[in-house]
């Protein structure tokens, strides 16, 4: 059998870092993206969004119910106008605001750096699409990179100026190393404070296991959303057969059999989805898949179908 040494299509600036002078977030992709919120359905104090109203007896100000006046209650809080009427000691319920803690979990693993556009530049655009919904809900924003060594990029920030130091932080990302996403796990706990939101931005082909990562930040009480980011050559490649192909994370040499290569393949990445896809639901875990090709426009339409974001503001 004869093989051949196969190049990959990629990124020019695949070993280079990515332009600090490019925007990650154009001010029109931005102005879209002000009436949406990011949603958690498993932290029950941040259900709804911008600023997040939970019913409480708390320091919030904005009435939205009463309740019958216990021993303890802060007289403050006694509707004194619902007693005139009624005769009856009330307590007005408020909305507190309760901002979501979001952590931005980037994959910049070797494989990251493969196509044109590369899938880091793209998983650092969608990140910077999610930090710029978490601000404008007055949310607090962490971003964490992750390859063999997990790294805090920016802590916890909030407001526009915090976003804008966070989005220099993720445009001077390379591309190297092997994948550690469950090392990530202990970061964003660290760096949230408590449990959180954490959207994992990556190809989701971790050899220990793509899930690894989000078994441990569940177990860690957090929420998981699984961002899988490929190329529109890994999702539907040539047929390869008789190629040698080059693990770009380990160096391991593949060779491909002479014929039936391009079958096997697309039938063990729908067996690696479908596995996917089983834990996440096990899990409880969301998972959105892009391609490097697609805009912020279409990713926002599937995550708005699948509960990630919501259109408008809830006051």
């Amino acid at each position: 059998m004869t093989t051949h040494a196969l190049t990959l299509p990629r990124s020019a600036a695949q070993n280079a870092r990515l332009d600090p002078a490019a925007s990650l977030l154009s001010p029109e992709v931005s102005a879209r993206l002000s009436r949406l919120t990011v949603q958690a359905r498993r932290i029950p104090s941040a259900r709804r969004r911008g600023p997040r109203e939970q019913r409480s007896v708390g320091t919030g100000s904005a009435p939205i119910d009463t309740r019958a006046y216990v021993p303890g209650d802060d007289p403050r809080r006694i509707a004194w106008c619902a007693y005139a009427r009624f005769e009856k000691l009330l307590v007005r319920i408020v909305a507190d605001e309760t901002p979501l803690s979001l952590a931005l979990i980037i994959d910049q693993s070797a494989s990251m750096a493969y196509g044109a556009p590369s899938k880091l530049t793209q998983a650092c655009r969608l990140a910077a699409g999610f930090a710029a919904v978490a601000v404008e809900s007055e949310d607090r924003v962490a971003a964490i990179a992750t390859a063999r060594t997990p790294r805090i990029l920016s802590r916890a920030v909030s407001g526009r100026r915090g976003l804008g130091g966070l989005l220099r932080a993720m445009s001077g990302l390379t591309a190297r190393g092997l994948t550690d996403l469950a090392g990530a796990a202990r970061i964003a706990t660290d760096t949230l404070g408590g449990r959180g939101l954490c959207v994992v931005f990556s190809d989701l082909l971790d050899p220990r296991g793509a899930l690894d990562g989000a078994r441990a930040l569940r177990a860690r009480g957090h929420e998981v959303v699984l961002v899988e980011v490929l190329t529109p050559f890994e999702l539907s490649p040539p047929d390869l057969s008789g190629c040698t192909l080059e693990d770009a994370e380990t160096g391991e040499l593949v060779e491909l059999p002479s014929r039936g290569a391009l079958a096997a393949y697309r039938a063990a990445l729908n067996e690696h989805r479908d596995a996917l896809d089983a834990e996440a639901t096990r899990l409880g875990a969301r998972v959105l898949r892009v391609s490097t090709d697609d805009d912020f426009d279409l990713v926002v339409g599937r995550a708005l179908r699948a509960g990630i974001f919501r259109a408008g503001t809830i006051r």
